[in-house]
Parts: C-alpha cells; structure tokens; sequence
C-alpha cells in the first residue's frame, strides 16, 4: 500500500487519509522509534510532549481540561509505551504482525467489497476511529471468549457497533464492520496460538493506541486500551498527566487497577 510519511508520523490528533483509512496511522513510525537502538528520537519525542503539556493550564472552576491539555497527556503515555516497547522487542514484532493484517488482507477485503470506482473515498470514512475501535473490541472480546473462539467475530462486530453508537460516530454498513472482522480474525486467531491471549490482548490495546488518532476524543481506547496499559510500563507522570485530564470515574477505575496489580 502506497502511503504518505506524514500520516504514518503524524504529530496532529486527526487523520482524514485516503491512502490507508486510518489503517497506517501512527503506528509505523512508534514501532520504528521503538526498534531505534539510539534513544535520541524517542526523548526527542518526549520532550516534544512534555513542552505541549508545559504550554497548557489546568482548567478553572468546574471547566473541562482543554483539548491540547488532554492530548498532551496522552501523547506522554504514548511515549511511555514506546519506551515499553524497546525494552520488550518480541511485543514490537507481534504487533507488526497485527497492523500488517489490517493494511493488507483487511483493506484489500474491503476495497473489493465495498470500494466501488473510488476506494479512496471509502477508505476515508474508516478514519472516524474504525480501526482503533476494532482492536478495542478485539482486547475485550478474546477473553471472555477464549473457549469459544467461533463466536469471536460476531461479539467483535457487535461491540464495534456499540461503541460507535455510544459516541454518536459516523455510521457504517454492519455488513463492512462483519467483514473487517472477519478477514482480521482468522489470520489473529493463529497468533493466540503462538502468543496466548493475554499477549495478543497486550499487541491490540497498544496498536489501538498509537493507531488511535485522538484518543482524548475517543472513550472506547480510554477505557479498553489506555486504562489497562496504565499498569505496564506506564510512568507515574504520565498517569498524573491523565488524571488531570479524564473524568474522576476514570481515575478511580485507574487507580483501583493500579492497586489491584
């Protein structure tokens, strides 16, 4: 798949790109800052989020915290996970392995099915936060299904659905979602057999993360990705960092985690 650079490093919290839908965003670049045996672009990276944090205010009274205030918070624990992921290489290769299904067989699925004569127009409605929803549901799904893996997909396509719902995000043809999925969980179902769960649970919650383009928009990657890789590898500045920005529910649940851990 032919893609632009800027998607894959994209610094923005937004992406509208018609080349992969959303599927190339981000990742590539945090699984390539991983593997750099040099640390000089991942402080780089860091130093860039916690000056975005520096140029933020708390908000006043009962204000909401700002947008770039919750961005750079999470753009801290992005960095964190990179870290994470340098330390722990194999992680790194499981998730290339997921991402690689989504941008190949998946996307190409779906562009036959459903990309008509502009698969570029219909890839760019993937980009409300379809893929980050899917890995998402992915997390959540494969354990409480683990001893029927069959019935995966269905409840997969279901919480998809839901999610989206729940958000008031652009509709799409459950037909569509049936078939990422779908496409998606055969070639992911070896991996369980390869990894385990917990693992591959691991691999989609930090893929969704740095796939996500605005996860401070974006409830499902709060609560299913960011909230449980609270507890590996995340520094404590930067759960202090989320705290100020996420809604006092969210924080007792991080808490509570961290405590149970």
């Amino acid at each position: 798949m032919t893609h632009p650079k800027s998607c894959e490093r994209a610094k923005l919290h937004q992406c509208r790109c018609s080349d992969c839908g959303g599927a190339q965003h981000g990742w590539p670049h945090g699984l390539t800052l991983a593997r750099d045996p040099s640390p000089a672009a991942r402080m780089e990276v860091r130093e860039r989020s916690d000056l975005a944090w520096s140029k933020t205010r708390p908000p006043r009274g009962r204000r909401n915290p700002s947008k770039p205030r919750q961005a750079a918070a999470i753009d801290s624990a992005t960095v964190d996970l990179i870290d994470w992921l340098f330390e722990n290489p194999s992680a790194i290769e499981q998730i290339q392995k997921v991402g690689d299904i989504l941008t190949g067989p998946v996307v190409q699925e779906l562009d036959k099915r459903f990309g008509g004569r502009n698969p570029p127009a219909n890839r760019r409605k993937l980009t409300d936060h379809f893929w980050c929803d899917l890995l998402v549901a992915l997390a959540e799904v494969i354990e409480k299904f683990a001893k029927a893996l069959d019935q995966v997909p269905e409840h997969v396509t279901a919480a998809i659905l839901k999610f989206r719902k729940a958000e008031n995000r652009s509709p799409l043809l459950e037909a569509l979602v049936a078939l990422a999925v779908q496409t998606a969980w055969e070639p992911i179902r070896d991996v369980i057999h390869i990894s385990g769960i917990k693992e591959l649970q691991r691999s989609c919650r930090i893929l969704a993360v740095l796939i996500c383009p605005a996860p401070e928009n974006h409830t499902a990657v709060q609560n299913g990705a960011l909230l449980p890789l609270a507890k590996e590898g995340m520094l404590e500045i930067s759960k202090t960092r989320l705290e100020q920005v996420f809604p006092t529910e969210w924080v007792h649940r991080l808490r509570d985690d961290l405590a149970i851990a």
